[in-house]
């Protein structure tokens, strides 16, 4: 077993009279790349915004790298080492693809207070910004504007943006939504090779199940708020509750990608 990176303790949340997170109880390992996959409203964003500070927790406990946090604003969970991504792409579309990426990476320095024309200048923060870009294969275009980048792009710009922080954890939500084919395995890619430096630990919101199986080695499956099934691709996909969760359809063939078959 590898080291624990974030814990949660009884974890529930309601809006109203609908529950989106009945007391979960759940880990989440260093090097491990996790998917949260559900029906739609099982609470898989629900549970990203708990663990981000995007929602305040109503009860229960989260604990990062041994110290409690479920009360810390998002600013400091941040800086401690905990990222997310969004369904909707969240960039500066008038800045060029390297600004966006230097204000997370001067910001960590606290050099990012300056007018955008210092910041561009800063030599040490454009390297690292270039290093960035170049993992996530978007070198080529580090001088466009990001908005006129393709969805696909976009997308790969919001995770060299989130890298940027420099988070132990990230979490997306829903990476490859909007993209093509193409587009898709280059992300994937680039997630499998991050994750395999082992800097950044990766857990994914995802819909697709080619995308969810051909790159999760753990997978937790919600379903409206509670914690239905958590084991390796192979577990749940062989797994009845599952089935019944997902309408009675053939599980094998549903899920019928595997990683294997996409490495």
């Amino acid at each position: 077993m590898g080291e624990t990176l974030l814990t949660t303790r009884k974890l529930s949340n309601h809006f109203g009279m609908v529950c989106t997170a009945r007391e979960l109880s759940l880990s989440f390992e260093k090097g491990v790349v996790t998917s949260i996959i559900g029906p739609n409203g099982a609470g898989k964003s629900t549970l990203i915004n708990l663990l981000t500070g995007h929602l305040p927790v109503q009860s229960g406990r989260i604990d990062f790298l041994g110290r409690e946090i479920t009360r810390m604003p998002i600013h400091r969970r941040v800086r401690m080492g905990i990222c997310r991504s969004f369904q909707v792409v969240n960039v500066f579309p008038g800045l060029t693809v390297e600004e966006n990426v230097m204000i997370p990476v001067l910001s960590r320095s606290m050099r990012a207070w300056r007018p955008i024309t210092r910041v561009s200048r800063d030599a040490a923060g454009r390297e690292e910004a270039e290093a960035l870009l170049e993992k996530v294969g978007l070198s080529g275009v580090r001088g466009t504007p990001a908005s006129s980048l393709s969805h696909g792009d976009l997308r790969l710009l919001e995770v060299g943006v989130a890298l940027a922080a420099a988070p132990t954890l990230l979490f997306l939500d829903e990476p490859t939504a909007g993209m093509n084919p193409v587009e898709r395995e280059r992300l994937l890619g680039n997630v499998r090779t991050l994750s395999r430096e082992g800097k950044t630990t990766f857990v994914l919101v995802e819909h697709d199940m080619d995308v969810v199986f051909s790159l999760s080695e753990r997978i937790l499956v919600l379903h409206r708020g509670e914690l239905l099934c958590d084991g390796t691709p192979e577990a749940v996909r062989s797994d009845a509750k599952v089935r019944e969760v997902y309408l009675g359809e053939d599980v094998s063939d549903l899920f019928r990608y595997t990683r294997t078959e996409a490495e």
